[in-house]
């Protein structure tokens, strides 16, 4: 944990949007955008926002 001394140098987000899992199928959703698979209208979720306050800030703080 960075508490704990470990230099965190970088993140990666492993998906923008919900997408095809080869053991999942569409079951799992772990993007930051949901996409509905119908009209292929992608929607942001929650995580989106956190996920972009984080990058703005250069990293984590107390306003996020």
């Amino acid at each position: 944990m960075v508490e704990d001394g470990v230099p965190v140098l970088g993140y990666l987000r492993w998906t923008l949007m919900d997408n095809f899992e080869w053991i999942f199928g569409y079951g799992q959703q772990l993007g930051l955008h949901s996409v509905d698979r119908e009209t292929s209208v992608r929607t942001p979720k929650p995580s989106a926002g956190v996920y972009s306050a984080i990058v703005r800030a250069n990293g984590v703080g107390t306003s996020v």
